[in-house]
């Protein structure tokens, strides 16, 4: 009997161990619980002390983003005009026709407005060129053979190259019409490689 009384006490004893276990975790809960929604009150006070510097931020880049659009859309313009430009300096007796009709330029002297517009930023009136001025030439897509031409020759003109040994170039993207690059024929037309 005895035994049984010392049982009953031993597990009364757990039992109102456990409950009061219990007890002290569901108080310590409902103390982080009232601590975490004042965190959350505090962080929500924060957020709306910042919103305003969000918004300005958020202003600054969408204007910035603006801004790269437009410059975007000035270099894509740009890049789409000629991928070469070569350079002219202005002699005595000069004028932008004379100077597109030279073979080493355009070989055509109508062409005197491409040079026109590629330097309004120094030209005022395309009737008055000076002397020592230099001109920037705007590369060719594509050339038309003229009497006397060669590869090496058209590679070496302003408007294509400037620089002879860049023959092949030319060759390499027409051979389709240049079955052999010592023989080239007037009227032929190539087209001249930016890349």
């Amino acid at each position: 009997m005895k035994k049984i009384v010392f049982l009953s006490i031993l597990i009364g004893g757990f039992l109102f161990a456990a409950t009061e276990h219990e007890k002290i975790k569901e108080d310590e809960a409902q103390q982080r619980i009232a601590a975490c929604k004042q965190r959350e009150e505090e962080a929500n006070a924060k957020i709306a002390e910042l919103q305003p510097q969000v918004d300005a931020v958020k202003a600054v880049i969408d204007s910035l983003n603006t801004l790269k659009a437009k410059l975007q859309a000035e270099f894509d313009s740009l890049n789409a005009g000629p991928k070469y430009w070569g350079k002219y300096t202005v002699k005595s007796g000069d004028y932008l026709a004379k100077i597109a009709g030279m073979p080493t330029i355009y070989h055509d002297e109508s062409k005197w407005t491409v040079l026109y517009e590629a330097n309004k930023d120094i030209i005022q009136d395309p009737n008055l060129i000076y002397p020592g001025w230099i001109l920037f030439v705007p590369g060719l897509d594509d050339y038309k053979v003229y009497s006397g031409d060669c590869l090496w020759k058209i590679a070496s003109y302003i408007s294509v190259y400037g620089d002879a040994s860049m023959w092949p170039k030319i060759y390499e993207a027409n051979k389709d019409k240049i079955k052999n690059p010592n023989l080239i024929y007037p009227n032929q037309e190539f087209v001249i490689p930016r890349d």
